[in-house]
C-alpha cells in the first residue's frame, strides 16, 4: 500500500497530515495525523498504536517525511524491549543466558510433575480439596524458607544481571559462508 503524505497546516508546534492510502486502483482512504514538533509526538486517526501498540504506517510515514531519525522510547513499548522484566518466561530460546538454564530446568519439571499432578486431582472434587491444601502448606513452607533465608532467592531477570531495560531486541545474528560457487551449474559448461 501507498501512503502519500500532505502536510495541511501548522500551529503552535503542530503539524498536520493527511495522509491518503492507496488501497486498489480506484480506492483510496485518508487519514488524519497530528505531530507535535517541540516533544516529537505523532498521533494517528486509525488508533493503531492506542489499540494494538504498533506504530501505524500512516505515523511513520510523517515521522519520514519530518525526517525523525531516532524513534521516541514511548513507542517502544515493554514487551518489544531487549531486557524486558517478566516472570512467567521461562520459554528457551537462543538468547537466554547460560546462567538462567539451571532455573529453566526446574521449572520445567515442575511444570511437568504438576501437570500430572492436577490431571489426577480433576477425577473428583475430594482429590481437588486435597491439593489445594497440599498447595496452600506448600506456598506457607517456601514462604517461611525464604523469609529465613533473608530473600535470598532472585528472579532470573536479578540472577543475570541484566542492562538497562531500553535495549531493543535485535534479530540472533547467523553467520553466512557466502553463496556457493555455481550451486546448480550451468548448461554452458555441460
Amino acid at each position: 500500500m501507498n501512503c502519500i503524505t500532505r502536510s495541511k497546516h501548522s500551529a503552535l508546534g503542530y503539524m498536520v497530515y493527511e495522509i491518503v492510502e492507496q488501497v486498489s486502483n480506484s480506492t483510496f482512504n485518508k487519514f488524519v495525523v497530528t505531530y507535535d514538533t517541540v516533544v516529537a509526538k505523532v498521533k494517528c486517526q486509525c488508533l493503531l498504536f492506542k489499540s494494538r501498540g504498533i506504530l501505524c504506517r500512516h505515523a511513520l510515514s510523517v515521522l519520514s517525511f519530518e525526517r525523525v531519525n531516532k524513534m521516541s522510547p514511548r513507542y517502544i513499548l515493554e514487551p518489544w524491549r531487549k531486557n524486558v522484566k517478566r516472570r512467567h518466561t521461562y520459554i528457551k530460546s537462543s538468547h537466554d543466558d547460560p546462567l538462567l538454564e539451571p532455573r529453566s530446568k526446574r521449572f520445567d519439571e515442575l511444570v511437568f510433575r504438576s501437570h500430572n499432578i492436577c490431571e489426577f486431582a480433576s477425577e473428583s472434587e475430594e482429590l481437588t480439596t486435597i491439593l489445594y491444601r497440599a498447595y496452600d502448606n506448600a506456598m506457607v513452607e517456601m514462604q517461611e524458607h525464604k523469609a529465613k533465608s533473608n530473600g535470598k532467592c532472585l528472579l532470573s531477570h536479578e540472577v543475570a544481571n541484566l542492562e538497562a531495560i531500553n535495549e531493543l531486541q535485535g534479530p540472533p545474528r547467523v553467520e553466512t559462508r557466502g553463496c556457493p560457487k555455481n550451486r546448480l551449474g550451468s548448461k554452458m559448461e555441460k
